[in-house]
């Protein structure tokens, strides 16, 4: 049998994509763009690419039949937070289906000051009211969120933001992904959250001095007023609803709700997870 997913053009969902090729499974990518996945993906044995309405459960039940494995990889509000349900309702009812992975977030709570976290929780709750076999990953915020600091680095060696102070374990997508590519296929791991931190906790400050490092000139954190920094976000073209998930976040940060780390990478992987100073050496070319 196959593996769906949906979000496989995504940074999560396309290492999953490639990486249950790699192990010799067959992929089913339920998609709403078939044009962008093949010029992800080419043409490999093993992959389907199958144009899907998320939004029409009548289609999800046709695309789930024969699946033994759904990933999905999808944001938690808005029109994507209901598609997630339709398919997470699809998927209870089709019996060949015998696990839905979820990409998540660390602290999925009811009580967290993020948007996010909170609209996870409750996409976990609906699952749960399905009764669907289901288990989740939840890293903390990924290194690549610092490649959004990229067009104002290169322009004055500044990152502007709401967060000054508090820290998080930034944790690399494709170790995201190879957790999640675990979870995914290794029973044992099935019917629990996986809580994925990278290394060390730190500040956007401190993260910058890493980027200082690797690009051998000082790279600094301006701290804006919160009115300021939806501004910026905005006239970067940002839409409002993400600009108000991401202010949450550095709520979030700035309350200390992310200031730990979990052994649970090594604990699926085997190795540890890779540093920030990793990341941005490999992604080093868009800071300059």
């Amino acid at each position: 049998m196959t593996t769906a997913v949906i979000g496989a053009t995504g940074r999560v969902g396309s290492e999953i994509v490639g990486g249950v090729l790699a192990r010799g499974g067959a992929v089913t990518a339920l998609v709403r763009d078939p044009g962008k996945a093949r010029l992800a993906f080419g043409e490999p044995g093993g992959l389907h690419i199958r144009p899907t309405r998320l939004d029409d459960p009548r289609d999800l039940t046709e695309a789930f039949d024969g699946i033994r494995t759904v990933f999905i990889a999808m944001g938690s509000t808005g029109i994507e937070g209901v598609l997630q349900r339709i398919a997470i309702n699809a998927a209870a009812r089709i019996p060949s289906i015998e696990q839905v992975t979820r990409l998540s977030v660390l602290n999925t709570s009811a009580d967290s000051l993020g948007i996010n976290q909170r609209a996870h929780y409750s996409i976990d709750q609906f699952a749960s009211s399905t009764a669907v076999p289901y288990s989740t990953i939840r890293p903390a915020i990924f290194s690549a969120s610092l490649l959004a600091a990229a067009p104002e680095v290169r322009a004055s060696r500044t990152w502007t933001g709401l967060a000054g102070s508090g820290r998080m374990a930034l944790i690399d997508h494709r170790d995201v992904a190879e957790a999640g590519l675990r979870v995914l296929t290794d029973p044992a791991l099935w019917g629990a959250h996986h809580d994925l931190t990278g290394p060390a906790p730190m500040s956007w400050p401190e993260a910058l001095e890493l980027l200082s490092a690797e690009l051998s000139e000082p790279v600094s954190f301006r701290v804006a007023a919160e009115r300021q920094f939806l501004e910026r976000l905005t006239g970067a073209g940002v839409p409002a609803g993400t600009a108000e998930l991401l202010i949450t976040r550095e709520w979030a940060i700035l309350a200390g709700e992310n200031d730990y780390t979990t052994g649970t990478f090594q604990q699926i992987t085997g190795r540890p997870p890779r540093p920030v100073a990793e990341f941005l050496h490999d992604y080093r070319a868009e800071f300059v």
